[in-house]
């Protein structure tokens, strides 16, 4: 499955975190997690935990709205930890994963056990192993072959793990099965009592007898530990639970983690419109109806036109989305009827016998009564229309043919809305339609001023990770509500400027002139093709593995100590072991490197096991036991030698003057459109109130800009020297720079230069960097392609555009947050 952009974002910074925390602990620091932080600059600070052991145990979180993967990030993240923190463990061991509720449990669990899952597939994929997924109930079938040689994940509730009941304390009990295998056998009184030294904290049945529970199993197996919905899991008790596992890491998922939470990383709402991943603007409709049924009426009527709009989507491309209505009611259980409170039964009858609503497109879902279980809501098959609950559709559940939510709650009640406000925002198959009424979503309340429904569904989805604007309310109490799509123009004090242009900006990228032509600079046909995997510097590998090796052979045995005088050792290595030509064949197929051939990463895996294996003698026949680790080492080993050859094919092309700016070709030029079409919820205005001087169109959405972007946008609205100032964000349809590396550079800002509100031959394209990004491998990559950049748009022939243009100038400036107001001052 292709990942999105942001979710690319969160890998990359999770994977400058582990690693830098490898490094850390390799150097033995028992504050490894800590230090890793503050040599990354974090702004915020690190909270430190230890494990039941007294070891250092990281522990952080990734801040995702409501709808945005969670679930995939966590599966990702694990093959991280496992080639970084954990690659001694070579992608074998125990996972624990904490769910806080029984739906996210059983939808987590149906997953995973999916083997044509993405959330499957994508732990495949990052650890090449078999998976076994288990429960509390069936994990005492795990045998110690099996915890060495798969990966397996025990997933639990929350609620299980900690000792306040006789039910959860079973998860603590003594056990039989194969977990007591795990363990010395009951009459090795010494190897007990050297067990409970290493493993300090482990339960006792008496002073020499260590508890065979499945508790103890898993702080044997010190396991990373992914707790979802974190936020559920602050308590002291919950923490110390976690703890007492003697966790590896702990990676938390939530949308609203509390103030003192490790936040490592954070996604904004934005980010998941921009990707259409969910459905806003969230549209409120009241109309202040006397009556349940008359707001009932008005669902109907919706969803019947959203069914309409939604057919006509599917011909047209074979997409199938049915509408959902969930309609939320004051009581649900049997011995609630009659007594002056809306029921459910009461409004099922009602949507059959008044509406017209077949009983077999109305479920009923509430803690006592399932009538979604086991049914696939998106199978086109399937007949569901409308879903009524109370309020067992709070958390956990999703389905994203919920378009509607319809609160018929008479007591005003702000808390039964707002908790299922999030169960409709979840967009079809994470891609928007031409359709703007099946890009949005609906809720419709009963005798509530729409002001107050505002305010309370803002906050619902604060609370599931909206923050701020963003929040996207629309409030649609009155006829003739337009969606907050906007046409947005060049001011009309530009457009003069670029009437021969028929009113287009235009703006250089480099192409390549190939005799009489030009052609825009393909990565692949004019860098890759360059690429000669047998002069990549295999000599300069020097990868010293010894102690990865060691930790393998360490780490292995450690899982099966107690098991030596019954288990061969020679038969467990049998297990685990693969044969080098197996391995090899395994990393071929697993490097990623599409753009090379078959024969050529043969080539490349060949040529760096031959000289491992000379640096390395004790390697040979024992590479299973390190692959992860290699194949690490080899993928930066790759993409070093491809960018050193790439950047090389770069620069001589440009040397030979092949490599220019030329904008009289098309497809060598990007083409600013005179009007674009954007989706906003606030304008940007100045701190003050006033509105923007210098930005190129007539409206700029506040969404667009994280903190300092948006402190660089009104920094430039008040320089003198600029005529004026464009957003530039990342897309197909947005002006980009192609380097030497494979990923385009989507500058921030493009500015025109002016003196007397007339344009001057300078067009100045800006990069800005977080002070954490100052000095990363991107920024320095950035910075040297802005000096070719540079180079190239000192003169450009402009003159069959505008004579005007004919000595213009283009300029690209990477800007480091700490130095940015000079930097400007001094580039304009």
């Amino acid at each position: 499955m292709e990942l999105k952009k942001y979710q690319e974002r969160v890998i990359q910074e999770i994977k400058t975190f582990l690693e830098t925390l490898a490094e850390e602990q390799a150097k033995g620091n028992k504050h490894a997690a800590y230090d890793a932080c503050k040599e990354l600059k974090f702004s915020w600070l690190y909270h430190q935990r230890e494990n039941g052991l007294g070891k250092d145990l990281p522990t952080f979180c990734i801040k995702v709205p409501t709808g945005g993967g969670k679930t995939l990030l966590a599966t990702q993240i694990l093959g991280l930890a496992y080639q970084t923190i954990l690659k001694s463990r070579n992608g074998c061991g125990l996972i624990l994963w904490v769910t806080p509720s029984d739906q996210i449990y059983k939808d987590t669990l149906k997953a995973l056990k999916d083997r044509s899952h993405f959330y499957r597939q994508s732990l495949e994929i990052w650890l090449s192993r078999r998976i076994e997924i288990w429960e509390k109930t069936d994990i005492h079938r795990l045998t110690p072959s099996q915890l060495q040689s798969n990966l397996n994940i025990l997933l639990l509730q929350l609620a299980s793990t900690n000792r306040e009941s006789r039910e959860q304390l079973k998860f603590f009990r003594d056990s039989g099965g194969n977990i007591v295998q795990h363990f010395p056998p009951e009459d090795e009184a010494e190897a007990h009592k050297k067990l409970k030294e290493k493993i300090t904290n482990l339960d006792m049945l008496s002073d020499e007898l260590v508890k065979t529970s499945l508790g103890n199993l898993v702080r044997l197996c010190e396991p990373p530990v992914i707790l979802d919905e974190g936020h559920k899991a602050t308590s002291d008790l919950a923490r110390k639970t976690i703890e007492g596992f003697n966790a590896a890491i702990v990676v938390e998922l939530s949308a609203t983690p509390p103030k003192e939470t490790n936040v490592l990383v954070r996604v904004s709402g934005k980010e998941l419109l921009d990707e259409e991943m969910i459905k806003l603007p969230m549209n409120i409709s009241n109309s202040n109806q006397n009556s349940w049924e008359a707001c009932l009426g008005q669902a109907r009527d919706k969803r019947e036109e959203l069914a309409r709009i939604a057919q006509k989507y599917f011909q047209e491309t074979g997409q199938y989305i049915r509408p959902i209505v969930l309609v939320q009611v004051e009581r649900t259980g049997k011995e609630q009827e009659g007594k002056g409170f809306l029921h459910s039964e009461q409004v099922k009858e009602h949507l059959i016998r008044k509406l017209g609503i077949p009983e077999a497109a109305i479920k009923i879902k509430t803690s006592e009564k399932d009538d979604i279980e086991g049914i696939d809501l998106l199978d086109e098959e399937c007949p569901v229309e409308w879903i009524i609950t109370k309020a067992a559709l709070k958390e956990g559940w999703d389905c994203p043919f919920a378009y509607i939510l319809v609160s018929l709650n008479n007591t005003g009640s702000q808390l039964s809305m707002t908790q299922i406000v999030g169960r409709v925002l979840r967009q079809p198959y994470a891609k928007r339609t031409p359709y703007t009424e099946l890009n949005e979503s609906y809720v419709f309340c009963l005798r509530r001023r729409a002001a107050d429904i505002a305010l309370q569904v803002k906050k619902a989805l604060e609370d599931e990770g909206y923050e701020g604007d963003l929040a996207s309310v629309v409030d649609r109490s009155e006829e003739g509500g337009k969606p907050q799509i906007r046409e947005t123009r060049i001011r009309e004090e530009y457009r003069p400027f670029y009437k021969k242009f028929e009113g287009k900006v235009y703006l250089p990228r480099f192409c390549v002139k190939e005799g009489s032509q030009y052609k825009p600079l393909d990565y692949f046909r004019h860098l890759i093709s360059q690429v000669d995997v047998s002069k990549f510097n295999y000599a300069g590998i020097d990868w010293d593995i010894a102690d990865d090796l060691a930790a393998a052979r360490e780490s292995f045995y450690r899982m099966t100590l107690e098991q030596e005088e019954l288990e061969k050792l020679e038969e467990k290595e049998s297990l685990i072991l693969e044969t080098d030509e197996k391995v090899l064949a395994w990393m071929t197929v697993n490097l990623p490197f599409e753009y090379f051939g078959q024969r050529e990463i043969e080539t490349i895996a060949e040529r760096v096991y031959e000289r491992l294996c000379a640096v390395n003698k004790d390697l040979k026949g024992r590479l299973g036991l390190v692959k992860f680790a290699v194949k690490e080492r080899a993928v930066g080993f790759i993409q070093r030698e491809t960018d050193l050859q790439t950047q090389k094919a770069f620069e001589e092309l440009f040397d030979k003057k092949r490599l220019q700016f030329y904008l009289e070709c098309k497809e060598c030029r990007f083409e600013m459109p005179p009007k674009i079409e954007i989706k906003s919820i606030k304008r940007l205005n100045h701190d003050d109130g006033s509105q923007l001087g210098l930005p190129l169109f007539d409206w700029v959405a506040e969404e667009q800009f994280n903190e300092y972007e948006k402190s660089v946008a009104l920094f430039l609205d008040k320089q003198p020297q600029v005529l004026w100032w464009y957003r530039n964000l990342v897309g197909t349809d947005k002006f980009s720079i192609q380097g030497y590396r494979q990923n385009k550079i989507y500058p921030d800002f493009i500015i025109q230069q002016g003196k007397s509100r007339k344009p001057v031959a300078s067009v100045l394209v800006l990069e800005s960097k977080g002070q954490h990004l100052a000095d990363n491998a991107d920024t320095r990559y950035k910075k040297n392609i802005a000096a070719y950049f540079n180079k190239a748009g000192r003169k450009v022939p402009w003159q069959k555009l505008a004579k005007d243009f004919q000595d213009n100038q283009f300029r690209f400036q990477v800007l480091d947050e700490g130095s940015m107001r000079i930097k400007i001052g001094r580039t304009i």
